[in-house]
């Protein structure tokens, strides 16, 4: 059935500002050939959107759509780079090439702009602020952006111009994109199918509630040495912004969407495959008699970083980026949760 319907490390924009872009251009001009192209949302100024077509598309054919939201000081640009291995967009194992292949389009948003010269040091309002609880992230938050409202008006515009299947909209991001995609689970789940968090909990329930119109497929994913956003919660501890304040733990967020989900108390775990000797392992945490998905992928040894993904800073500073895996593990979990029927039960 298809219907219409807190901020990295300062130095994140300075490691991702080199390299190559995507080869775009504007919408109108390229739409057509079906190529990446950027895209302007009408009464949201400054605030654009890449989009990657898959290979092949022919413009009629309703595509699932993953929407990548970049981290606090990041952009639409950097969010791309953020997803490859070595930070070259070209290369085969990013998510928008994965995308190419497979046969889903790949939208990176940019979120609210900084101020002055940090202009292209962007965020997303994913909620908290209140008491010692982290405002996550940056000028978003800070000044009570309405980013969801944002968000529907951008997959208003892209379903103008492309054959979108609405019942496979989905949502990544890597930090406070991680964060916007637990809160768009939470208000916006009539227009995302599932979620997919990377590095970024739940913060939006330390100033608000989650109250999905219906249970939500989630698949977090964290690694236990991550700096900048505490795998137990807490204050981060790398070059970040609001010192001494807090971020939520993965257990809190994960006990949430459990009990949002109508979970039990059983987990069942088993173990990833270890194929590199990078220094991590991963284990999959699975929630049982759930009414959606429930999911958590744990990255012992892993830090604030994509899971095969560009290492922008040292890791002295970000930590280690897990290599056993990647972009292929979210679009699994994206490609076997469709909207649910009107009426099911899941």
């Amino acid at each position: 059935m298809t219907r219409r319907l807190a901020l990295l490390p300062l130095g994140f924009a300075l490691a991702c500002g080199g390299g190559r872009k995507l080869d775009t251009a504007p919408c109108e001009d390229r739409f057509a050939e079906a190529v990446t192209s950027t895209c302007s949302v009408p009464a949201w100024e400054d605030r654009d959107y890449d989009v990657v077509l898959p290979d092949g598309y022919d413009g009629s054919t309703p595509i699932p759509v993953v929407v990548a939201f970049h981290g606090g000081g990041g952009n639409r640009v950097k969010a791309a780079r953020t997803t490859c291995p070595t930070g070259d967009v070209r290369e085969e194992d990013c998510l928008h090439e994965l995308g190419r292949r497979e046969g889903f389009a790949v939208v990176y948003p940019d979120g609210v702009p900084g101020k002055g010269l940090l202009k292209e040091s962007r965020s997303w309002n994913a909620g908290g602020g209140l008491g010692n609880w982290r405002c996550t992230g940056g000028v978003a938050c800070e000044e009570d952006r309405d980013d969801v409202r944002y968000v529907r008006a951008m997959l208003d515009d892209l379903e103008r111009r492309v054959a979108v299947d609405t019942d496979r909209i989905y949502a990544t991001g890597l930090s406070n994109g991680g964060a916007i995609s637990h809160r768009l689970a939470c208000e916006a789940s009539d227009r995302f199918a599932a979620i997919a968090p990377i590095g970024g909990a739940m913060q939006l329930t330390t100033s608000d509630v989650c109250e999905p119109e219906r249970a939500v497929p989630v698949l977090h994913i964290h690694g236990t040495d991550d700096p900048c956003w505490v795998y137990d919660g807490g204050p981060a501890d790398c070059p970040i912004g609001g010192k001494g304040k807090e971020f939520v733990s993965v257990e809190r967020t994960m006990d949430e969407w459990a009990a949002i989900n109508g979970c039990s108390d059983e987990i069942v775990t088993a173990s990833v495959p270890d194929r590199r000797d990078d220094g991590t392992t991963t284990e999959r945490q699975t929630w049982s008699d759930c009414q959606a998905t429930t999911e958590h992928l744990r990255i012992a040894g892993g830090g604030h970083l994509w899971p095969d993904g560009h290492q922008y800073l040292g890791e002295g500073i970000v930590g280690v980026t897990p290599r056993d895996w990647g972009n292929e593990v979210i679009w699994a979990f994206f490609e076997a949760h469709p909207m649910p029927e009107v009426g099911s039960d899941r």
